[in-house]
């Protein structure tokens, strides 16, 4: 075997050096633009990464500040104090521990709003606080204190726990829910299946999005929202409060891409309320109000999507008193312009009753608009429209269910006709208040209640006589007709109000 001499390999090595730096002179054009071709792509991919460690910082930064805030709720079983009152028993050191976690019975998520210790949360979450349960609030430190008042509003499904801690605690701020824009960037902070504060990251993907069953307007978004993150706050990336997570669209019962939050706004004036109240407050209209169709915005020359109808204003009503009449369409209200019914019913419910509003309403199908000026009233509870003639009410003839939020008349021949539901028999729902039981449940105007805890009912008297002798305890269900289908719902048991 042959092996190359010292002489030899300096030989190879630099034939090797002058072939490799023979291109470089023979073109040296095409090395700088060979070279500039690399640096180019260096800085752009060096550009692509500074500023994805700039959106990496923000979420970062909005996390940071806001879980400190961020706090688990939980719910635990009164007798948790069990083992505490067992310690004093005679040969206690024999009777059986209970572990903590199996008092645990649910919980969810919650957020710090004034450094006193003022939590907002939704009212569902803290809903069993009433029924011998206790609450504590655990914060992402650590720390824990048991809740000394809770204020609940079901309507907004936002509530209020009070704890007291001896030094300020950390707390979150809210931002304008009005300035959010479909695209920007969502923080969705909480306690997913109670693990521990968690954050998700997403867009806000719709605004105003109104969801039937409850009857409110969200914010929607695609950050992960999962059992548990009802309460805490979804987040901008200044680490402000744009909406609490409340609820998700899901066939599985987990994340589906889906999540819905109560808007920031709507938010603080329910919890505002709550705090120097002890309950919410909200003005009224005092008529049912209903969509304009897009053959109907043609025929009246509006915008699509522009109006609500009237329906009969209730008596003694803000709509009677301001002049509105049956089928008025409401185009405007204080210069803006109305754009759906639940945009319309959430800016009355928070409308300021201490003031006139303007009001531009087609009437009689006349091209040019009329003037109103109205002064809304705070919605007495329990109220139901009578949407009748003095006469009618004198002679009995409806029915006012306070506890479901429905006033029924007897039907006629002619009403069951219009109805669609001529073959059938029962009690004529005349009006469902928004955001009462029945309505929650999807009971409308119009539609017909035919049983009630498996009873048929054609009076009054059958209906009152079905919800007082049931021996149901979790609730009644309620077989009724609307647009030729027939649904059965359960409704809550409730003492009824007369």
């Amino acid at each position: 075997m042959l092996f190359p001499t010292p002489k030899d390999v300096l030989t190879v090595i630099a034939i090797t050096v002058f072939l490799s730096v023979t291109p470089v002179f023979a073109s040296s054009d095409a090395q700088d633009n060979s070279g500039a071709q690399n640096v180019a792509q260096v800085s752009a991919e060096e550009a692509a990464f500074v500023q994805a460690q700039t959106i990496s910082l923000a979420f970062r930064q909005a996390s940071q500040r806001a879980l400190p805030g961020v706090v688990k709720i939980v719910v635990r079983n009164a007798a948790k104090d069990l083992n505490a009152a067992k310690a004093k028993l005679p040969f206690a050191d024999l009777l059986p521990e209970i572990p903590d976690k199996n008092l645990i019975e649910g919980g969810g998520s919650g957020f710090i709003v004034d450094p006193s210790g003022v939590v907002v949360t939704n009212n569902h979450v803290v809903a069993a606080s009433a029924l011998g349960k206790t609450i504590s609030v655990e914060l992402n430190d650590g720390r824990r204190f048991d809740a000394k008042k809770i204020f609940k509003d079901e309507k907004a499904d936002v509530a209020v726990v009070m704890v007291e801690s001896p030094e300020p605690l950390p707390y979150l701020t809210f931002a304008d829910s009005d300035s959010v824009n479909i695209g920007d960037w969502a923080l969705a902070i909480g306690n997913p299946f109670m693990l521990g504060s968690s954050v998700s990251a997403g867009v806000v993907s719709a605004k105003e999005r109104f969801v039937e069953k409850d009857s409110k307007l969200f914010i929607q978004t695609d950050a992960a929202v999962n059992p548990g993150n009802s309460g805490g706050p979804l987040v901008n990336l200044r680490g402000e409060v744009v909406g609490i997570n409340t609820a998700i669209a899901s066939n599985s019962g987990g994340y589906q891409g889906i999540g819905f939050a109560i808007p920031s706004n709507i938010a603080q004036w329910a919890y505002r309320q709550l705090v120097e109240k002890g309950k919410v407050e909200r003005a009224f209209l005092g008529a049912e109000i209903s969509p304009i169709s897009y053959e109907d915005s043609k025929r009246l020359g509006t915008p699509p999507q522009t109006g609500v109808r009237l329906g009969t204003p209730f008596k003694d009503s803000p709509a009677a008193k301001a002049g509105l009449r049956n089928n008025d369409v409401i185009l405007e209200l204080d210069g803006k312009r109305v754009e759906s019914v639940e945009m319309f019913a959430a800016t009355i419910e928070r409308a300021d009753v201490t003031r006139d509003y303007t009001l531009k309403a087609l009437r009689d199908n006349a091209k040019e608009p009329v003037d109103l000026t109205i002064r809304f009233e705070i919605k007495p509870d329990d109220y139901v429209g009578v949407p009748m003639t003095e006469k009618m009410v004198e002679k009995g003839a409806h029915h006012i269910d306070k506890s479901w939020g429905v006033m029924l008349i007897l039907p006629t021949p002619e009403s069951l006709s219009r109805l669609g539901v001529a073959d059938a028999e029962g009690l004529v729902v005349l009006n469902a208040v928004p955001g009462g039981a029945a309505y929650r449940a999807g009971i409308r105007s119009g539609a017909l209640i035919t049983k009630v805890d498996g009873r048929a009912v054609k009076t009054f008297d059958e209906y009152d006589a079905a919800k007082d002798e049931t021996t149901a305890e979790d609730g009644l269900d309620v077989e009724f007709r609307l647009k030729n289908e027939t649904k059965t719902v359960k409704l809550p048991l409730k003492k009824r109000v007369s």
